[in-house]
């Protein structure tokens, strides 16, 4: 660290220390952001609509609370014996669950008249409830692994008497799906290629219907899959990409195989998830993700009552469960802060708050978002997502009264596209960043998931040229509709987004004020040569190091070969236990920037992995990192207090300034 760095830094903290009172400016306490977790969880509707049910992280007695949804403001709950394994609601109303106490046991939760009964069952080491139907609300489909082989196997179980039925072996299928007469119709399982196949049952035996290789989105869980089963069995709807470029939905005959598309999307691939499906078994609403949801209606009947919710809940609403006759919905405000839970009563029009997932942040403002599709200089479109700080947008057009200090954050994978937009362990960081006064903007780039296979090859060896470029494109962007401070613009990401950061500073050097790179790979020939990254995926997508012209495309575009060419300072961390990114490639990194007498800030955790999980980790990480942005910024900060003493980290480089801080 340069001493007139340092210098500069104390003297600014000293003039600044007055007025940046946690208690004075409404700062949000990293503990509230970091050390709160999102207690509620299974959230389910009852099958009339009429209560509300889920579980607690913070409560350990094996119980399930619930909400009269007449009465959202009174919490309630059920007692049972031993810790809950699973449960779900059966069309009656009724609480099925699975106990352990120690020995594992079936019961049922009668909610007339609130009786705890058992499930006499033969003995079991395993079981897992598969399907219950509305025909046969009675009956429960369960797989069994008992100690006696002969005894593993599909059961069927009536929960009014002491009976059950051995239909079958167990089933050799990562997952299967059922009708309503509770026949398995169609099955996802591995194939030859890497990847998986979805099979159909004609009655008689099973035939693969869809087939695909590996491809990236399978790291977070594939966006081709069956959505539903017909209740009478004849129809699969499932997403398949097979034959095109961005995944549809279709509908397949269990009996011939043959398919018919019912929904496409020219953006964005349909998504396998958060579907909308009526007591028929046929989807009636499925999306894909521009930036936000793109919604599509094969049920033309239920659209206009979703879009009056939407647009009740400005754009955010995503639909998570309806009652047995449709009438009411369970939704969820999705807006990037705490989720907020309603009902929507379809024939009253009436739409009742019932509670947010996150009562910590109830006396603090959040930040809402605004979607924007971004020109790229080689004529292709990427969705982002801007994060503006409480009360700096008056008019509500999306765009700040004046340009605000901005940071880029770029999501790691590269191909974790889709799934992050909405997921509190992302979006808590975009909260505390606007608190600290900074526009934030959620990139997406090409080589990401979700947009079409097009899209993922249009990133194919390209990590430090088109892929960056997306971001410069962005950055650029961000200035000219008056965002972004083009003086005050930082870098952040972890992982691939590390890397992305490394290399914004060192191939555009001019173009952001600082940079902060979490666990990132920086020589990414090295890189290259290590078991995680030893597969024709790597190379074909990142490149071949054991070929002379791969090795020198990685050596081009990896940070650590262009050193020199840095010129602003970098915040560094990562976890020595990274199963994924060695820590030698952020140390070989850091011990080269502070010998060229770069401006550097090293340190790392000897007890984290890849993505850090102890909120102590990322509550100390932040105490540093604000202090860091502020100098180059110009944003808030919490003062430190003892916020580095929740993290067990080493410093490396920078020990002098972290000692300094406020």
């Amino acid at each position: 660290m340069k001493k007139g760095f340092l210098l500069a830094l104390v003297f600014t903290i000293a003039l600044a220390q007055p007025i940046l009172s946690q208690t004075a400016t409404g700062l949000i306490p990293r503990q509230v952001l970091f050390e709160a977790s999102k207690d509620e969880y299974r959230i389910r509707l009852s099958p009339n609509g009429e209560r509300i049910y889920y579980q607690k992280r913070s409560d350990q007695e094996g119980r399930i609370f619930y909400r009269d949804t007449q009465r959202p403001g009174k919490e309630s709950f059920l007692k049972f014996e031993g810790a809950l394994i699973n449960w779900q609601l059966n069309p009656l109303g009724d609480i099925i669950a699975l106990t352990g106490n120690p020995t594992q046991k079936l019961v049922i939760w009668r909610t007339k008249g609130d009786s705890l009964q058992n499930i006499p069952f033969l003995t079991f080491d395993r079981l897992n409830i598969l399907a219950i139907s509305p025909r046969h609300p009675e009956i429960l489909l369960a797989s069994i692994i008992s100690e006696t082989d002969s005894l593993s196997g599909i059961y069927k179980i009536r929960t009014d008497r002491t009976a059950w039925e051995k239909i079958s072996d167990p089933l050799p299928y990562q997952k299967v799906y059922y009708d309503q007469e509770l026949r398995a119709k169609a099955a996802r399982h591995t194939n030859d290629m890497g990847g998986f196949s979805i099979l159909r049952n004609d009655g008689n035996k099973w035939h693969e219907c869809l087939r695909f290789p590996f491809d990236e989105s399978q790291f977070i869980g594939g966006f081709q899959d069956v959505i539903s089963v017909s209740a009478d069995g004849h129809t699969i709807y499932a997403t398949d990409n097979s034959q095109t470029d961005k995944t549809v939905l279709k509908a397949i005959s269990t009996e011939t195989g043959a398919s018919k598309l019912i929904v496409a999307d020219g953006k964005a691939d349909i998504l396998p998830f958060g579907a909308m499906v009526d007591t028929a078994g046929r989807p009636q609403m499925v999306f894909s993700v521009f930036g936000k949801a793109r919604r599509y209606f094969p049920d033309p009947s239920i659209q206009s009552d979703f879009e009056y919710v939407d647009q009740l809940l400005s754009g955010n609403a995503s639909f998570a469960e309806a009652s047995t006759d449709n009438r009411k919905w369970l939704v969820r405000k999705l807006n990037g802060g705490p989720t907020t839970f309603f009902l929507f009563d379809r024939d009253r029009r009436k739409l009742t708050r019932l509670f947010s997932d996150l009562t910590d942040l109830k006396n603090y403002p959040v930040a809402d978002r605004q979607t924007y599709t971004v020109p790229t200089r080689d004529g292709y479109e990427v969705p982002i997502q801007v994060y503006l700080p409480p009360g700096s947008d008056a008019d509500g057009d999306g765009i700040p009264q004046k340009a605000l200090p901005t940071i880029l954050y770029v999501h790691g994978g590269p191909w974790v596209g889709v799934v992050h937009w909405n997921q509190w362990f992302h979006t808590r960081n975009f909260q505390l960043l606007t608190n600290r006064g900074y526009a934030v903007i959620n990139v997406e780039f090409r080589g990401s998931t979700g947009l079409g296979k097009h899209f993922v090859d249009l990133g194919n060896l390209q990590w430090g040229d088109n892929m960056l470029n997306d971001k410069l494109d962005i950055a650029e962007w961000a200035v000219n509709m008056g965002i972004a401070d083009d003086n005050k613009m930082a870098i952040w990401g972890w992982s691939y987004g590390g890397y992305a950061t490394g290399a914004a500073l060192s191939f555009s050097p001019e173009t952001f004020a600082c940079g902060i790179a979490m666990y990132a790979p920086m020589d990414l020939d090295a890189f290259s040569r290590i078991p995680f990254t030893d597969s024709e995926l790597w190379r074909n997508r990142v490149g071949n190091p054991f070929t002379e012209e791969g090795s020198i495309q990685l050596k081009r575009q990896s940070p650590q070969y262009h050193i020199d060419s840095i010129q602003k300072p970098l915040l560094l961390t990562t976890g020595s236990k990274d199963d994924r990114v060695p820590q030698k490639q952020m140390d070989d990194f850091a011990k080269a920037l502070e010998k060229a007498e770069k401006e550097v800030v090293y340190f790392y955790y000897p007890e984290e992995g890849h993505d850090y999980r102890e909120p102590g980790s990322w509550i100390s990480f932040w105490a540093v990192a604000e202090q860091f942005l502020h100098e180059y910024l110009g944003g808030r900060y919490q003062t430190v207090g003892n916020d580095l003493e929740k993290g067990n980290f080493k410093i490396r480089y920078g020990k002098d300034y972290i000692s300094t801080l406020d």
